[in-house]
């Protein structure tokens, strides 16, 4: 009993602070601006060198390109603005444009045909071929296209809200450190909210004979979607990986299914799913702001709701299924066992531990300062006989022995794990 009422405390904490992006809006952008304004006056401290004073600092010059970065920096925090523009793109223009059609166009041209035919079979007959023609006319060069364009720009101006928000929390954004890393992670992530996406589809269909069983289940799945999608802008700027991402919603999923619930009703309220698109756009940013401003309640619930396991294990499959085993093959060590007396082991070499790697550098380094070194006497004294080159071979070919036998010895030795 006790863990149920934490767990209904945390999920109304949860509404309670996806509430909060409304009224953060209005004064995230002024003292944003205010805070990259002001001037920093920590002086700059280096090896072997004074503080400079403030009569230093206001003796020098400045330039016009300092005073364009500042400037640039202050109007960088356009958070209302960019929430305006969705609103306006994606309720304004592209929902109402809708509405518009479906209940002003089409109607007024009924009535028109009602009032020219009066209810006879020729307004029955026009209208059966009039209103199909012209839905489809109207959704392939107006939906179609604009809904395209919407997707586009919104994901730029989700963006450009997300780091505006977490600059003025957290500061600079700390990315995942490798390229392809970061292009991995956001394909595979979206490749999992698709998948996810198609889950929470089919458990909404299920044949289950308990009444609005299926309805409940769907809306706990698209809450926990609501809340990856508004959380990920915060945690990618955080540097955080997709699988600690998934097991952090899994594991708090109290917190998050509070918190993507107004989300996931009002955008499942209209019929149509364009129009359920336009009211999660026009939505969504306030979310976004409402996330990183947000502290999840974390510890709630000691039993994870791991319903991203399916399609996580469904993603490992497709791409494992892609990996080749010849190559799967070439990064595994080989064991000492696994040529036989007689075989032949070229090709594929065990690694190396880093202190050999490190002694192997160190000679060839040693041995290349040393041909330099002889070179440079050589060419100094230019009395002095040159060798024959086949003095010059054997010396050659003796260093090679010598430095053949040192990494042979470093081989022979028991690898660290």
């Amino acid at each position: 009993m006790e863990t149920l009422c934490r767990v209904g405390a945390t999920v109304l904490h949860g509404i309670l602070d996806s509430i909060k992006g409304i009224t953060v809006i209005f004064y995230l952008d002024k003292e944003a601006n205010r805070k990259l304004s002001q001037p920093t006056t920590k002086p700059l401290l280096l090896s072997g060198s004074t503080p400079r004073t403030k009569e230093s600092l206001s003796s020098q010059p400045r330039t016009p390109s300092s005073n364009s970065l500042v400037s640039k920096r202050i109007e960088e925090s356009k958070v209302l603005k960019r929430v305006l523009q969705c609103s306006l793109l994606n309720g304004g223009i592209f929902m109402l444009s809708i509405l518009f059609f479906e209940y002003a166009v089409l109607p007024g041209l009924h009535l028109f045909l009602w009032y020219l035919f009066r209810n006879s079979t020729t307004m029955t007959t026009v209208w059966g071929w009039m209103q199909p023609s012209l839905s489809l006319l109207f959704n392939s060069f107006w939906v179609a296209p604009l809904f395209l364009l919407s997707k586009i720009v919104n994901s730029l101006w989700f963006q450009d809200i997300a780091d505006s928000a977490y600059k003025f929390r957290k500061g600079r954004p700390q990315l995942i450190a490798s390229i392809s890393k970061l292009i991995a992670d956001t394909l595979i992530s979206l490749l999992i909210q698709i998948l996810f996406l198609l889950q929470s589809t089919l458990v909404k269909y299920l044949p289950v004979p308990v009444p609005f069983a299926c309805t409940a289940i769907y809306m706990v799945h698209m809450s926990l979607l609501c809340s990856l999608y508004a959380f990920e802008y915060k945690w990618f700027n955080m540097g955080w990986e997709l699988h600690k991402r998934l097991t952090y919603i899994e594991q708090n999923w109290p917190y998050f299914l509070g918190f993507g619930l107004p989300l996931a009703v009002l955008s499942e309220l209209p019929n149509s799913i364009v129009i359920s698109g336009c009211v999660f756009s026009v939505l969504f940013p306030l979310f976004i702001i409402s996330a990183n401003e947000a502290t999840p309640k974390v510890d709630v619930c000691e039993t994870p709701l791991k319903l991203f396991s399916i399609v996580v294990a469904l993603t490992n499959a497709l791409f494992r299924g892609r990996a080749k085993p010849s190559k799967a093959a070439l990064s595994q060590p080989l064991t000492p066992g696994s040529a036989g007396a007689g075989s032949n082991t070229r090709g594929l070499t065990p690694p190396l531990s880093s202190s050999a790697s490190a002694f192997m550098f160190q000679q060839q380094q040693q041995y290349r300062q040393h041909n330099s070194q002889k070179h440079h006497h050589q060419r100094s004294h230019h009395r002095q006989p040159s060798p024959s080159p086949s003095a010059a071979s054997s010396s050659f070919a003796s260093v090679q022995t010598a430095q053949l036998h040192q990494q042979q010895t470093v081989l022979n030795r028991p690898l660290r794990r």
